[in-house]
């Protein structure tokens, strides 16, 4: 995610000084690194380098088998290379590292995005598959919808991918107006001893284009982070369920606060939503009303997975839109669904999409459609929006 990587739970060995060597990025990695072949045979990660790129490269860590590597010097540069749009882009220690991209022009970044997509679904797609273009993002900047900070009180802003270092931001050129003009009044507040933690630690700071204020320590309600291309998501959603008859039983996972649901209510007279979070499935409740049946269960949990899905075993349309775990519970659901026709799948992350895809193709499913969509651009993420049919 643009805003910042997860903290690594696992520590790189370090390499030793292992002297430099030129290589030649070959591909990238799932997490956008350029890979490159060690003049040895080893495998090299090696950040802000794309493929086609020489370098001289410094080996800086291992992880497992696999060496980790600092662009030295560029030898060699792509034709789309970029001067990143962003005083804080890089990956030196006092860098964000965050639009692990940014440094290419977004066409590049697409056309990446693009070839990832196709080499996934090479195995699942079948001659009758209606495969889309990408959708790319309209806006490339400033479509960040909302953020989350981290400050000790004196410093205010992400932290570097990897580690735990807090990366002062004074600009960040993914956010929107509003959300950086949060950033702007809550720089305007440092240092402040209230915001002050312990050693090494931090607190966090939530802001979003809807909220006046912001959440200090307390996540807000999720929200795709890029309005735009949440609409298009919609919109697609809207015109897969287009043809399907009005009293079709739906049923909805991971519904959140109701993102998708409005649009199932716009078509079908009634939908079933399931969410773990109570809060969010009591404001589902409120903003939709009667034509939503919500219910509140852990989806991630087997047993209760087993035990609720008599409940739905009418279901005909299966909407689903998982965080990145993906849909880990599949096999009690599956099996509770006898007459389940028609899954619609969301999925944030293709790893798992691809995990989850297979497991549905071998219960007789096949994929009928399939989208890519860039929700956020500057970043090797890619929205997959599929449609399984029986048969």
């Amino acid at each position: 995610m643009p805003k910042h990587r997860p903290i690594a739970k696992k520590k790189n060995s370090t390499v030793g000084r292992e002297p430099s060597f030129e290589g030649q990025a070959r591909d990238l990695t799932s997490d956008g690194r350029g890979v490159v072949r060690h003049p040895d045979g080893r495998t090299c990660f090696v950040s802000g380098l794309w493929p086609g790129e020489v370098a001289e490269i410094q080996p800086v860590g291992r992880q497992g088998k696999v060496v980790l590597g600092q662009v030295v010097a560029l030898r060699k540069p792509h034709a789309q290379r970029r001067d990143a749009p962003c005083r804080h882009h890089g990956q030196a220690r006092d860098q964000c590292g965050g639009c692990p991209w940014m440094f290419m022009d977004y066409e590049a970044q697409c056309e990446a995005k693009w070839h990832r997509f196709e080499k996934a679904i090479s195995g699942l797609r079948d001659g009758a598959t209606q495969v889309d273009s990408l959708r790319s993002a309209p806006e490339e900047l400033g479509y960040r919808n909302r953020a989350q900070f981290k400050t000790d009180g004196r410093q205010l802003g992400y932290v570097a991918g990897g580690s735990r270092r807090l990366i002062d931001i004074e600009a960040c050129p993914i956010l929107n107006t509003v959300t950086g003009r949060h950033l702007d009044d809550l720089r305007v507040q440092l240092p402040n001893k209230a915001w002050q933690a312990r050693k090494g630690d931090w607190h966090t700071v939530d802001v979003d284009d809807e909220t006046l204020l912001p959440s200090i320590d307390k996540r807000l309600p999720f929200r795709q982070g890029n309005t735009q291309q949440n609409g298009a998501m919609r919109s697609w959603l809207a015109e897969v369920i287009s043809e399907m008859p009005v009293d079709t039983p739906v049923t909805e996972l991971f519904s959140g606060s109701g993102n998708l649901t409005e649009v199932l209510v716009q078509q079908f007279t009634s939908v079933r939503t399931v969410e773990s979070l109570e809060s969010a499935v009591a404001l589902s409740a409120e903003r939709l009303g009667e034509r939503v049946r919500a219910h509140c269960l852990n989806l991630y949990s087997p047993v209760a997975v087993a035990d609720w899905v008599h409940e739905v075993a009418d279901t005909q349309l299966l909407v689903l839109d998982p965080p990145r775990e993906g849909l880990k519970v599949r096999d009690p659901l599956l099996h509770g669904l006898p007459r389940l026709n028609t899954i619609i799948y969301l999925s944030c992350d293709a790893a798992t999409w691809m995990r989850d895809a297979a497991a549905v193709v071998a219960r007789g499913f096949r994929l009928a459609r399939i989208t890519p969509l860039d929700l956020f651009p500057q970043t090797p993420h890619l929205e997959v929006l599929s449609v399984f049919t029986r048969g």
